[in-house]
């Protein structure tokens, strides 16, 4: 296998193919060689003209995508919220990518990447199986570090990661087993944030931290007063803002459930309209949304307040 690809991989069900779509564009738009970046798609249920959307899009870009079969349903899996099973087959990636692959990077399907992904790529894990970007979301509320402490042991402390955007060393990953390891975990618990919780408690204090810029999630893109309360979490998150390099709708709130709204989902339908997706019908609200879109845009305006008065 040609060692200079950069090896990129995604998970979805049918229901994400639309906005994986959209995330594998995002990284093809904003890298100078998407045709030494290598797509996989975990394939947990998508239909043919969602494969064929898929694969002509990243042509089109210039680069191409092959499809894994993961095995039979992960039905053992606790689910909830707005999470599907497709998210616990990452788990999986070691054994479902072909052996010459010894480095990936795996991304959510509710993402936007805006930096080129090689500097990710480029990255020292400095001896370790995995990096990640601490999860502010976590570690700047007291409730959720007593159920990080409750449910993983976690010290308060402690780090905790989010899963949406990883860079894996597949070598150690199947040296030790990781990936099954990491699926009894998941298996065996109903954890709150499900295979994140896992992967939190297979490498706990074995993880590299990676640049808060590569996963900003909305507690950091709409700085939360629990964020700024906290003087190194906010300096980090104040940094990461001005430069981000991957924007992560993680949460209830979709950039697609929205009409087209400047400063919160505009680089959504900006990227959909680079994908065979173009024409799908907007927004695609889900019955029972909680999330209005007048707070997105009142906490939007306040982060950009902070910024600029705490810059």
């Amino acid at each position: 296998m040609d060692e200079s690809l950069i090896h990129v991989l995604f998970a979805a069900d049918e229901g994400y193919a639309q906005h994986l779509t959209v995330a594998m564009t995002s990284v093809l738009l904003h890298t100078a060689r998407p045709d030494r970046v290598a797509v996989h798609v975990i394939d947990d249920g998508l239909g043919a003209e969602a494969r064929r959307k898929i694969a002509a899009t990243a042509e089109a870009k210039g680069s191409r995508v092959d499809f894994l079969t993961p095995p039979a349903a992960a039905d053992d899996f606790y689910v909830s919220a707005h999470l599907s099973r497709a998210a616990y087959r990452r788990l999986s990636m070691a054994e479902l990518l072909p052996p010459a692959v010894a480095r990936v990077i795996y991304l959510d399907g509710d993402l936007l990447v805006r930096d080129d992904i090689q500097k990710l790529w480029a990255v020292d894990l400095g001896g370790l199986a995995l990096g990640a970007v601490p999860d502010f979301g976590i570690m700047a509320s007291a409730r959720a570090r007593r159920e990080k402490a409750a449910v993983l042991g976690l010290a308060p402390e402690e780090p905790y990661f989010n899963s949406g955007v990883l860079l894996a060393d597949l070598v150690r990953w199947r040296a030790g087993d990781l990936g099954a390891r990491a699926r009894a975990l998941a298996a065996e618990h109903r954890s709150p944030h499900h295979d994140q919780d896992a992967l939190n408690a297979l490498f706990r204090g074995r993880w590299q931290a990676l640049p808060l810029r590569w996963n900003v999630i909305p507690p950091v893109w709409q700085l939360f007063v629990k964020v700024l309360r906290q003087g190194e979490l906010r300096r980090a998150a104040l940094t990461a803002r001005r430069d981000v390099a991957v924007l992560h709708y993680a949460g209830g709130a979709k950039p697609w459930e929205y009409p087209l709204t400047p400063g919160f989902n505009d680089e959504y339908y900006r990227v959909l309209g680079e994908t065979a997706y173009r024409d799908a019908p907007m927004p695609q609200p889900r019955p029972g949304k909680r999330h209005p879109l007048w707070r997105q845009r009142v906490r939007l305006r306040l982060a950009d307040g902070w910024q600029r008065l705490l810059s």
